[in-house]
C-alpha cells in the first residue's frame, strides 16, 4: 500500500472533495480543468498526482467513468442513445458506444437489452 503521507490534509482535502463533485454530478463541468479551478486553488499537478495515488484514475479518467456508469440511468429511463451520447459530451455516437463497450464489456443497445429481460412487467 502506498504512503500518502507526503502530501498535505490541505491536498487531501482537496482530493476528497474533487471525488465527492464527480461523483455527485460528473455532468455538472464539461471540463476537468473547469472543475478544478472552481473548487480548489490546489496546484493541479500536486492534486492530479495525489488523487492518482489515492484512486488508480488520473482525475478525468475518474469523471469519464463515472458519466458512463450514469449514462446506465438516461438508458435504462429510455434516453435514445444518440442523446446519452450528447449528454455525456461525447462528439459522436460511436465515440460513446465504444467507451461503454470498453468499461463496462457490452455495447449501450446490448445493455439495454439485457436490462429489459431482466426487469419485470409493470402490474396495472
Amino acid at each position: 500500500m502506498t504512503n500518502h503521507n507526503h502530501y498535505t490534509l490541505y491536498v487531501l482535502q482537496a482530493v476528497e472533495l474533487v471525488k465527492q463533485q464527480i461523483e455527485t454530478d460528473p455532468f455538472k463541468h464539461r471540463m476537468c480543468k473547469e472543475l478544478l479551478e472552481l473548487i480548489t486553488p490546489v496546484n493541479r499537478k500536486i492534486l492530479e498526482k495525489a488523487f492518482k495515488e489515492l484512486y488508480g484514475y488520473r482525475i478525468k479518467a475518474y469523471q469519464v467513468k463515472q458519466r458512463l456508469a450514469f449514462s446506465k440511468n438516461y438508458l435504462q429511463e429510455g434516453m435514445p442513445v444518440k442523446r446519452v451520447a450528447a449528454k455525456c459530451y461525447y462528439r459522436s455516437q460511436s465515440a460513446y458506444c465504444t467507451a461503454f463497450k470498453k468499461e463496462f464489456g457490452l455495447t449501450p443497445t446490448e445493455w439495454i437489452r439485457i436490462i429489459i429481460q431482466r426487469t419485470p412487467p409493470m402490474l396495472n
